[in-house]
């Protein structure tokens, strides 16, 4: 089973932290492959994000976004 972390951040805020950031234009993703893969990912019924819809390379997009922006995945 994955982990339900990126990076020591809860999957569901990291995914829609990244999903916030490119809504906003200050995530530009270039990649055909990854903008699919981040148009895959559901929610499931609790509201959250779905682990078994976020392919490897939403992970590394959430983990390079992570990295550079450290404060600003929270979906508060």
């Amino acid at each position: 089973m994955e982990s339900e972390e990126i990076l020591g951040i809860d999957l569901h805020d990291a995914i829609m932290g990244l999903k916030r950031a490119v809504g906003m234009k200050r995530l530009v993703l270039r990649s055909p492959f990854t903008i699919r893969a981040l148009d895959r990912v559901r929610l499931g019924a609790d509201g959250r994000v779905d682990p078994s819809t976020v392919g490897p390379e939403v992970r590394a997009a959430a983990r390079a976004y992570i990295g550079m922006h450290p404060d600003d995945w929270a979906t508060r």
